[in-house]
């Protein structure tokens, strides 16, 4: 079989979609990716043996005219490719690669819902309502949509934009429990706390940050780390001149971007993502499965990777208040409690959001009747 995989951009499909891709061609299927490059991420795919399509992805969402373009550049590549399935996977190849695959007669079109994204942040009802019938008239050529939690999968139902055939639950992208596995960490007397994430607003780092210059007045000594990129097309970015501004004010220490999360987040002893809505975060994922406690926010996406109490704690979203709270308990609950609810956590991903049982149920879709 002849497998099409599409995708925001070479990073989320090397970070993302690499063991799906390789168990595909352990079977002898032949992958062909695409999403926006010029990363370096491209380079890794084709030393993965994947064949990588650069598409005009526009991320910022704001040019009708590069959407026509990337619709039209699909277009042409399933035409030219005649695969025998195509899979998308984030908002705008999701929408433009259905709508693409319909009028190249692809046999077989997967969509996985990866979160509702930036238009349903918010009071945004015009751009909400756009989006809506884009989906509405794209997923309509789908065989199957995957949703990686259930309330997103229950918008759809209830507003119609996909049907109870269509529509599928798997948990997340799952995560590779041998690669994120535990790793000693530093002997450290002050405790470590880790924001892992792009540096946006609705990630909730302006809460992180406001809640560390709290804990810093009680707890002079702990430690706050971001790690994540300023994805500067993305109408919620944090702006340079206030990440420098936290840099200047010490609360928090801005280790940027890492290719290779594993050696940091192995030092950080919680970590925390108080993020206002996810698809499923696979950054939790890869944190619990590293056993390392969690605090996140009680929202779709981010509430299913804890058991409130056992491996982490949930908070309200954007309650700086709340997060406070969080973050006191981590402190006072010491290393040993701590330790305790990583274990706890790695179980958790072990039995319900292991890499394997996600790739087990895509195959029955790529292998089932169109």
């Amino acid at each position: 079989m002849k497998i099409l995989i599409s995708s925001r951009c070479s990073w989320t499909l090397y970070n993302f979609r690499r063991g799906l891709c390789r168990v595909l061609q352990e079977k002898g299927w032949h992958v062909l990716v695409g999403g926006a490059g010029g990363d370096g991420y491209d380079q890794k795919l084709q030393q993965q043996g994947l064949e990588f399509e650069d598409l005009p992805v526009d991320k910022k969402g704001l040019n009708p005219w590069r959407d026509i373009q990337l619709c039209w550049s699909l277009y042409q590549w399933y035409r030219r490719e005649q695969p025998d399935v195509v899979h998308h996977f984030t908002v705008k190849p999701v929408i433009y690669g259905s709508l693409a695959a319909r009028f190249a007669g692809v046999p077989k079109v997967i969509s996985t819902i990866t979160g509702l994204g930036y238009a349903f942040i918010g009071e945004r009802r015009l751009l909400q309502r756009v989006v809506m019938w884009l989906y509405r008239l794209s997923l309509s050529a789908c065989h199957t949509v995957f949703f990686q939690n259930t309330e997103d999968m229950a918008f759809f139902l209830e507003h119609r934009l996909v049907t109870e055939e269509q529509a599928k639950l798997i948990p997340g992208s799952g995560v590779d429990t041998a690669f994120f596995a535990p790793v000693p960490a530093t002997r450290s007397t002050a405790v470590r706390f880790l924001f892992p994430s792009r540096l946006l607003k609705d990630k909730g780092v302006c809460e992180y940050v406001a809640a560390a210059r709290w804990i810093k007045k009680s707890y002079p000594e702990t430690i706050f780390w971001l790690l994540g990129d300023r994805d500067v097309r993305n109408p919620a970015v944090i702006s340079a001149t206030q990440l420098k501004e936290w840099q200047r004010e010490a609360v928090v220490e801005y280790l940027g971007m890492a290719e290779d999360v594993r050696e940091i987040m192995g030092q950080a002893d919680v970590v925390v993502l108080p993020s206002y809505r996810e698809g499923l975060s696979r950054v939790l994922l890869e944190a619990a499965s590293m056993e390392k406690p969690l605090i996140t926010t009680d929202v779709s996406g981010c509430r299913e990777v804890v058991d409130d109490g056992v491996n982490g704690l949930l908070v309200p979203v954007r309650s700086i208040s709340s997060l406070v709270d969080a973050m006191t308990k981590m402190l006072e609950s010491g290393a040993a409690q701590r330790v305790r609810m990583g274990k706890q956590g790695r179980e958790r991903i072990q039995g319900h959001f292991d890499e394997k049982i996600v790739i087990q149920q895509t195959l029955i879709a790529y292998e089932g009747k169109p």
